[in-house]
C-alpha cells in the first residue's frame, strides 16, 4: 500500500498532522468511527491530543496504526511521534498520564483482588468438599431393626432378626457376621435363651467406628 505523507511544518502538532489526514480525504469523525470500528472519541483524542480519555498506551498505539492506515497514512511515522508526545506529557503536564496510571494500578488492583477472592473461593469449596467427603467416610452406618421389636416376649428358642443398614458395611448379631443383600437388607436366626436375652447388631464400614443397636427379648417357656 502506498502512504500519504503531507509536508507540514515542524510546529504542527501530531493531532493537526492526523486531522489534516482525515481532512485532506474529505472525511467525517463519525465515517471513519464507522469504518474503522474505533469509537469517535478515541479518534478525537488523537486530533485533539486529548491523551487522558485514551485507553492504555498499547490499545491506544494499535487505535492509531488502524486509523492511520485507513486514513492512507503512514502508521510506524505517526505511532512514533505519538510515543514522543507521551513522553512529552509525561514531563510537560504530569497531571495526564499519571492518571492512566492510576487508572491501571487500580484495574490491576482490583484484578488481583478478585483473583484472591476467587481463589479463596475455590480454597473453601474444596475444603467443604474435603470435609463432607471425610464426614462421610467416617460417619456411623445407619441400623433399622425390623424384627424383632425391643423388649417382647417370646415363646420360641429360635428368633428371626431382619434389618437393614443405610451404606455398605459389615454387619454382626451376636458376634456373628452376617452378609446383607446389595440393598442392604440382612436376616439371620439367634437362639435364646429362658429368661431375658440381649440381641446385639453391629454395623461399620471401613472407615467408621461401629454402630450398635440392641433388642432385649424375654423367651418364656411353659
Amino acid at each position: 500500500m502506498a502512504f500519504f505523507v503531507r509536508n507540514l511544518n515542524q510546529e504542527e502538532n501530531l493531532g493537526e498532522k492526523i486531522r489534516g489526514l482525515r481532512k485532506h480525504k474529505n472525511w467525517t469523525l463519525n465515517e471513519m468511527a464507522m469504518a474503522t470500528k474505533i469509537q469517535r472519541k478515541y479518534l478525537e483524542a488523537f486530533e485533539t491530543n486529548d491523551y487522558d480519555i485514551l485507553p492504555e498506551p498499547l490499545y491506544a498505539k494499535n487505535f492509531l496504526k488502524k486509523y492511520i492506515l485507513a486514513l492512507g497514512g503512514d502508521p510506524n511515522y505517526y505511532v512514533a511521534r505519538f510515543e514522543e508526545q507521551v513522553k512529552k506529557c509525561d514531563l510537560v503536564h504530569p497531571h495526564r498520564l499519571p492518571i492512566q496510571r492510576a487508572r491501571a494500578s487500580a484495574f490491576f488492583a482490583s484484578h488481583k483482588l478478585w483473583k484472591f477472592l476467587i481463589g479463596l473461593l475455590i480454597v473453601a469449596t474444596l475444603a467443604t468438599y474435603i470435609g463432607w467427603q471425610i464426614n462421610t467416610l467416617v460417619a456411623l452406618p445407619e441400623i433399622t431393626i425390623i424384627t424383632p421389636a425391643d423388649g417382647i416376649e417370646v415363646n420360641q428358642a429360635i428368633l428371626n432378626v431382619q434389618g437393614s443398614v443405610s451404606r455398605e458395611s459389615e454387619i454382626f448379631v451376636n458376634s456373628n457376621k452376617v452378609i446383607p443383600d446389595l440393598e442392604g437388607n440382612f436376616s439371620t436366626e439367634v437362639t435364646l435363651e429362658r429368661g431375658l436375652n440381649i440381641i446385639t447388631i453391629e454395623a461399620k464400614t471401613k472407615h467408621s467406628n461401629t454402630a450398635t443397636v440392641y433388642r432385649k427379648v424375654v423367651l418364656r417357656v411353659e
